[in-house]
């Protein structure tokens, strides 16, 4: 029995729920107190025992993911207080500090490579890799800006691989196979192993692994009735990691490595309300277009340590290729609901508009053309608009930096420089070879006759492609110096000059004909910190931080001005701005890291006050569909985040993580310079973070017939947003009065299993009350009965098999 606890309560001692053994050994050591042992952390890019960190930081290592079943990030999102995670665009929001227009607001990195994307159009999402084969992942939350720079300004999420060892070999191989209800299987099989090629001067490590998690949405033909394709929103992900270490000499190491990871989505994660029973476990989309997800990138690093006495150099060169196409949204449901505006007999401009009707001969007796259940269009039924948005990103990186490596010295610090290229394509296309065919149909006319443009030769009536090129040159450095032996100050420091510019095309009838143009922007944002701390104890750590974050600012591209003129006049905007400067956040934090009991009660806490101001924003056009970027509005985020771990004796263990983030504008913004526009936003909108969230985790270590076992159960709870966004207030021009706020969810997992030997045997349930909370509602404007939404995967069993070399 002890060895299968002290193996399993030590992983959970060094994750998110255990980051404040103060005084333990560092990693790999067993401490006096049974079952505790330090995880050491790279949070401020030197190796320290969390606990020791004046950061609020959740560290989940490849044995806790095993344990929680995680298999990515919005696995990992439940049980990290403070982070709010969208599958739909991979946007994850810390501490409420979240934008879809712009720049990330969240550094995401593998190792010391930053991945994250601009928002150039339409869906540009981040790619987040897979949890196989990881050392661990590190979530930091609050701004990062003086040790990673632009875009970790709410905080940052670091993917840490493992680096090949130069003495011992290592290794793991694990399957697995789920059942879904009233879904396709899942499975997975992956392996990783790697060693000395010649002990001391060469090892590797490789890893390969391939998952399919099968889907439970079908897709139907919205007139028939009948299931066109089962289990239609299937996942495939492969990926692939390699990396070489040499020691030509005793203080220098050269790792070259690549990354690879192919995700393959086919279709959405979404469901027609009007036509699905979640009661039943019968989830149904009548798309007619595909919404399937394809997402590639490989990533070529070379990283270069040399160490001399009480310091270290180390240099990370790196290369991150990426392409993704989606659907990102349906061309056919898009199309239909502007032009069903464009006949709708209660609109101004509609059929019975004296003034302003546009189309005379509308058909106005089709209206809506959009329904509950599925599309209006008796004279096309076979009508079909295919959307493809394709992200394409080519980032150079080069960082070099030099740092202390005594922990234990008066002063401790990190100064470096910081280099990065960045090239992103984002191309948004709608192919509607129907075009003519629809256009004759609703308004009696030719495509020339109605919009004013031929479609384009490949069938396209819209495309809008802008490549934009972000280059970032730094200098940083980080300093703590111990005033007394219990009394540390930290400063820190970022100078950075910063350069965006794009170049765009843009064409097709639903564009109004060709149009192009050039932008840019420059900045020398300037990013501090500075902190106390105080090891009150051993065992008690106070810290106070002010921090500083900012993301790099951008220009727009072009789009028909004389099209969206009502617009720009209902939102009293008289010229739209052509760049868009950064936005920063000051972020004050206090926390503590404490243990009780021995150590057998730990408790790390932390709140924190953010102001958020000349919040990069979109601004949206209803009528002509087009959106522009503008420093729109100021927020203040405040709350708190909490994780504990009890145990309750050597063989049963209690974790739990709370988390409450009040994030919410602090003034009305408004979508003009004058005193009158409009609302973009009211004083108390929320920005969409979900207010509490909290898990809760008890495990029970036995024997069971001479092996060590373990049965574990964890329940995740998010809250009901009570304050309304944007899109729910009446005050706002994105109000929506179809559109609720997502219901609290509450969802159970259970998993126990035993180690025989080399093996771990694992059987689990996810979702066991197989809850389906109506998550993400949505439509395509406010005129649209047609609603969509996502849910939680329902209930999914199955077995997990592991053998560690």
């Amino acid at each position: 029995m002890a060895v299968r606890f002290l193996r399993r309560s030590s992983l959970l001692a060094t994750t998110a729920f255990l980051p404040l053994l103060s005084g333990l050994p560092a990693a790999g050591q067993t401490a006096s107190s049974p079952g505790i042992e330090e995880v050491v952390v790279t949070a401020t890019r030197q190796e320290q025992p969390l606990s020791k960190v004046a950061v609020s930081v959740s560290a989940f290592t490849a044995e806790k993911m095993d344990a929680l079943g995680v298999k990515n990030f919005a696995d990992l999102a439940k049980f990290t207080p403070g982070v709010t995670f969208d599958p739909d665009s991979n946007d994850i929001s810390i501490r409420g500090i979240d934008s879809s227009a712009g720049a990330g607001t969240t550094g995401i990195y593998i190792d010391d490579t930053p991945i994250q994307i601009r928002n150039l159009g339409f869906n540009s999402n981040n790619s987040l890799p897979s949890v196989f084969d990881l050392e661990r992942v590190e979530v930091l939350r609050g701004p990062q800006g003086t040790l990673f720079g632009a875009g970790s300004e709410g905080g940052t999420v670091r993917y840490i691989t493992p680096q090949p060892s130069l003495t011992d070999y290592s290794g793991f191989a694990r399957s697995e196979i789920s059942f879904t209800q009233n879904g396709a299987p899942s499975f997975e099989l992956g392996a990783a192993f790697g060693g000395p090629i010649v002990d001391d001067v060469l090892g590797f490590r490789a890893s390969a692994w391939f998952r399919r998690d099968g889907g439970w949405i079908d897709r139907v033909n919205y007139q028939t009735d009948q299931t066109t394709m089962a289990d239609a929103n299937e996942v495939n992900t492969y990926v692939v990691r390699g990396a070489l270490t040499w020691a030509p000499i005793s203080n220098l190491t050269v790792t070259p490595g690549i990354d690879y990871q192919s995700r393959r989505q086919r279709d959405a994660d979404q469901y027609w309300i009007g036509i699905s029973d979640p009661g039943s476990d019968t989830f149904r989309n009548g798309t007619p277009d595909f919404m399937p997800d394809n997402d590639r990138f490989y990533l070529p690093t070379l990283r270069v340590q040399y160490s001399v006495p009480s310091m270290e150099v180390i240099s990370n060169t790196s290369y991150f290729n990426r392409a993704e196409r989606t659907g990102g949204y349906s061309g056919t449901l898009y199309n239909l609901s502007y032009f069903q505006q464009l006949i709708n007999p209660n609109q101004p401009g509609g059929p019975t508009d004296p003034n302003l009707n546009p189309c005379p001969q509308c058909a106005s007796n089709l209206y809506p053309l959009l329904t509950p259940n599925g599309i209006n269009l008796p004279g096309l039924p076979n009508y079909k608009a295919v959307t493809t948005i394709t992200n394409l990103q080519e980032n150079w990186t080069q960082e070099v930096r030099l740092q202390s490596t005594d922990p234990d010295a008066r002063l401790t610090w990190v100064a470096g420089v910081f280099y990065s290229s960045n090239k992103q394509e984002s191309r948004e296309e709608i192919n509607d070879p129907q075009l003519a065919a629809i256009t004759q149909y609703l308004f009696g006319e030719t495509v020339e006759q109605a919009w004013g443009e031929q479609l384009l030769p490949n069938g396209d009536d819209y495309i809008n492609d802008t490549i934009g090129h972000d280059t970032q040159t730094a200098v940083f450095g980080d300093a703590s110096f111990r005033i007394i032996d219990t009394l540390k100050l930290e400063v820190g420091l970022r100078f950075a000059k910063t350069h965006f510019d794009f170049t765009n095309y843009a064409n097709g009838p639903q564009n109004f004909g060709y149009s192009s143009g050039t932008g840019q922007q420059s900045e020398t944002p300037f990013t501090p910190k500075g902190g106390l701390s105080w090891q009150v104890t051993p065992d008690d750590l106070v810290y106070a931080t002010v921090a500083k974050g900012y993301r790099i600012g951008g220009a727009n591209p072009p789009f028909p001005l004389a099209a969206c003129q009502a617009d720009l006049q209902n939102l009293g905007v008289s010229n739209v701005p052509e760049s868009y400067s950064s936005d920063k956040v000051l972020s004050y934090e206090l926390g503590s890291k404490d243990k009780f009991l021995d150590g057998r009660v730990s408790i790390a806490a932390s709140a924190y006050y953010i102001n958020w101001n000349r919040i990069q924003q979109f601004n949206y056009l209803p009528s002509c569909g087009f959106q522009y970027t503008a420093n729109l509005g100021q927020a203040i985020s405040d709350g708190f985040d909490l994780q504990a771990q009890i145990h309750l004796s050597d063989s049963i263990l209690l974790d739990t993580s709370v988390g409450y983030t009040d994030a919410r504008y602090s003034a009305n913004s408004r979508s003009g310079s004058a005193p009158n526009a409009p609302l973009i936003a009211a004083e108390g909108d929320s920005l969409g973070a979900v207010p509490w969230t909290v898990t809760f985790g008890a495990e029970y270590d036995f024997t069971a017939l001479s092996y060590d076992s373990f049965i574990r159960a964890d329940y995740e709870f998010a809250s009901h947003n009570p304050w309304p966004l944007i899109t729910g207030d009446p005050l706002t021009t994105s109000y929506d009065p179809g559109l609720v706020n997502d219901p609290a969810t509450n969802l159970v997992s259970v998993r126990g299993g035993a180690t025989i030997g080399s093996w771990d045997v694992s059987l689990f349930m996810n979702n066991v009350l197989n809850a389906h909370p109506q998550l993400d509602l949505n439509h395509q404007d406010q005129y649209t009965l047609l609603y969509e939404a996502s849910t939680s995967r329902p209930r999914t069993g199955g077995i997990e098999i592991e053998y560690r070399y």
